[in-house]
């Protein structure tokens, strides 16, 4: 939606070919970069449109994608620095650094993952911090960053709606893929004065709005997703019982519910926040305006399972 109230037209749209899951496998075959980013169970590697993002702390370390039939990877050159580097200061003479090595400053293999997650933690906010908790501790996550690309742009442009993470609940009927966006105590958006809304009602009303629209595509796209899943080596077996249902699914034994009514997750408070007066206030307006089934609460996002992990 624009500054002026327009609806902009979305799409959605999520997996990888066969091609693509070959050259992961044999790339996770031979070893090597590919082998120990896939094997790193602290990394969450999220299927994309045609390609992956491999999440730490809610920083995108990889780009991945299959050109020609090989990988390639993006990366960001603020987590190729190498942190911690000494001296720490470079000479400079007549206005131009003296940099006898400028490859030393540098991470020159993706595969260091030791490099790479220290020159992004001070990229990892306490609310990334707290997803990436919670998203550790719910092996029935199966997305994070769940984007609806504007028509003509791509998927990853900061401008795009999305939500936090996507989780499947396996009923008795039925395969349940549910939608979280979470915040921290503190962010602001989660209150508001007088009997204006809070901002995190809109943004969760609005991710509702497409899921209906697009819950075809959706739908269409999960299974792909959960076809790539169980078919990537180092993926597929971290989570067994996960697999598990994603079987399932695609074997036709229980049908994929999009759900509609994405639940809003709240972490990062103690119990004389959770109590006060002020608080109470606002946590009755988030309730009213999206129901107390979908407001899910806990200080610690560490173990932060309820609502989550289960219906």
């Amino acid at each position: 939606m624009t500054l002026d109230g327009t609806i902009m037209p979305t799409v959605f749209d999520r997996g990888i070919d066969d091609a693509f899951v070959s050259a992961l496998n044999a790339a996770y075959d031979a070893g090597g970069w590919w082998r120990t980013l896939a094997d790193d169970t602290d990394l969450l590697i999220a299927v994309r449109s045609n390609y992956l993002n491999v999440y730490w702390r809610g920083n995108s370390l990889l780009k991945v994608s299959c050109e020609k039939g090989r990988l390639v990877g993006r990366v960001h050159y603020k987590y190729l620095l190498r942190a911690g580097r000494t001296p720490d200061y470079v000479l400079v003479e007549d206005g131009r650094p003296v940099i006898p090595d400028p490859a030393s400053f540098l991470t020159q293999n993706i595969g260091d993952l030791r490099s790479l997650k220290a020159a992004a933690k001070p990229y990892a906010g306490a609310e990334k911090v707290g997803v990436h908790d919670i998203v550790m501790g719910n092996p029935n996550i199966v997305d994070v960053e769940v984007a609806f690309s504007v028509a003509g742009t791509e998927e990853g442009d900061s401008g795009n709606p999305r939500v936090d993470f996507a989780a499947i609940h396996e009923m008795v009927d039925e395969v349940r893929l549910v939608f979280f966006e979470a915040k921290l105590f503190s962010n602001s958006e989660v209150r508001a004065g007088g009997d204006t809304p809070p901002k995190v009602v809109e943004q969760v009303n609005r991710y509702a709005a497409l899921l209906r629209q697009h819950g075809e595509q959706v739908e269409r796209s999960y299974r792909r997703v959960f076809g790539n899943l169980l078919a990537m080596k180092g993926v597929v077996g971290r989570h067994p019982e996960r697999d598990a249902v994603l079987r399932k699914v695609l074997a036709g034994e229980k049908p994929l519910v999009i759900c509609d009514r994405p639940r809003l997750v709240l972490f990062g408070f103690d119990d004389d926040q959770r109590r006060g007066v002020v608080w109470t206030k606002h946590r009755g307006k988030l309730v009213d305006l999206l129901g107390a089934d979908r407001i899910l609460l806990r200080g610690n996002s560490v173990g932060f399972t309820n609502g989550i992990s289960a219906p």
